[in-house]
């Protein structure tokens, strides 16, 4: 059904929660779609172009499965993301994996889910020991210079616990608080790391795919020679607004670690700032990194696969809510939002009752290509 809160041409959500989250399904017909919670708790999916229409289109999530005709794959992860209470992007990435590990959607997104799902241990420790060689670095002008092996070892845990106790004494911190809040600190900067210090973060890493994607993306605009009046230049005018915003996330996020000191003798006060900045940026993101695995793939195939490709993000382009963008803005955020509208009735018919092989499988690599 047409959602009764836009017009026929265009929508602009009001907040992220409106928007959804962006699920990666291998259907097709259902690329691109999202899922949110409705006004009475249940889940919906959110769709638009559907038959080639303009409208946004809201389908009630247990009727998925029979309003379209879903991949093995697609109907597990369709079943898993039904469990979740209230959407976020990390409920529905950890769906995703659930149900990717399953090899469901082949080998590559299988391995890709795997990984994803076990790395998060380490890299918590190496951005935990990154954030604090770099507090000891900024604090006592020391270089920690210790391994994540050497530091599991107990004279690297005494040598760390000396270097804390030195900071303790001259931030006059307890101890104990010092040490519960470099353990809080590193566990919100899980997904995003510390500027200049690897592991970057999946979300970082994301921040940097932006880049390569709309260097890759105007060079291919640049050479194509589109037909005349195709909207591919909205995606990276899309993206370059949305750009800013990610820019100012992390950059408050990094004003912390610039200020170690300050940010630990105020902690009680700057953790809720950073919780709600690492809150925030999985949302300024969510739907990228599957474009630019779309585009990804898209980069080696025919000219014609690219133009279908472009057609695919079109549909499913991230527009950022009304809610979370500056007042001063709003003007040429309606505007991307008409445009998307009108650009929907041009894409490919979006079918409702078979299964194209090879696009099934080429939405599987991009699966693949997603989890980071």
């Amino acid at each position: 059904m047409a959602n009764q809160s836009t017009t026929a041409t265009h929508f602009w959500p009001a907040s992220f929660a409106e928007r959804g989250v962006a699920v990666p399904f291998t259907t097709p017909s259902v690329a691109m779609a999202r899922v949110r919670n409705g006004e009475r708790g249940r889940l919906e999916m959110v769709i638009s172009g559907l038959s080639g229409g303009r409208g946004v289109y809201v389908i009630g999530w247990n009727g998925v499965p029979e309003t379209f005709k879903l991949t093995v794959y697609d109907r597990v992860l369709q079943e898993n993301i039904s469990d979740i209470e209230t959407v976020t992007p990390d409920a529905v990435r950890d769906a995703v994996i659930r149900a990717s590990v399953t090899g469901l959607a082949g080998e590559d997104a299988a391995a890709a889910a795997y990984a994803a799902s076990t790395r998060s241990t380490e890299i918590q420790l190496r951005i935990s020991l990154a954030l604090t060689s770099h507090v000891v670095k900024a604090v006592l002008d020391t270089d920690l210079d210790l391994s994540l092996a050497a530091l599991s070892l107990p004279a690297g845990q005494q040598k760390v616990q000396g270097l804390l106790g030195r900071i303790s004494r001259m931030l006059n911190i307890a101890p104990d608080t010092l040490s519960l809040a470099m353990t809080e600190w590193a566990d919100l900067l899980e997904l995003v790391g510390l500027p200049r210090h690897q592991p970057a973060g999946r979300l970082r890493k994301i921040f940097s795919d932006a880049d390569h994607f709309r260097s890759s993306f105007r060079d291919w605009m640049r050479t194509s020679e589109l037909p005349e009046g195709h909207p591919a230049g909205l995606v990276t005018e899309v993206l370059d607004e949305t750009y800013l915003y990610w820019q100012a996330a992390f950059d408050e996020i990094d004003a912390f670690a610039n200020n170690p000191s300050g940010t630990l003798q105020n902690w009680s006060r700057h953790k809720l700032d950073l919780e709600r900045l690492s809150a925030r940026i999985p949302w300024l993101e969510d739907g990228w990194p599957v474009i630019f695995a779309i585009w990804e793939n898209a980069l080696r195939a025919s000219r014609e696969e690219q133009l279908a490709a472009v057609s695919v993000i079109l549909s499913g382009l991230p527009l950022l809510p009304r809610d979370e963008v500056d007042r001063e803005s709003h003007a040429r955020w309606l505007d991307f939002a008409k445009r998307l509208g009108l650009s929907a009735s041009r894409n490919e018919v979006r079918g409702q009752s078979s299964i194209d092989l090879q696009s099934m499988l080429r939405q599987e690599k991009v699966l693949a290509r997603s989890f980071g």
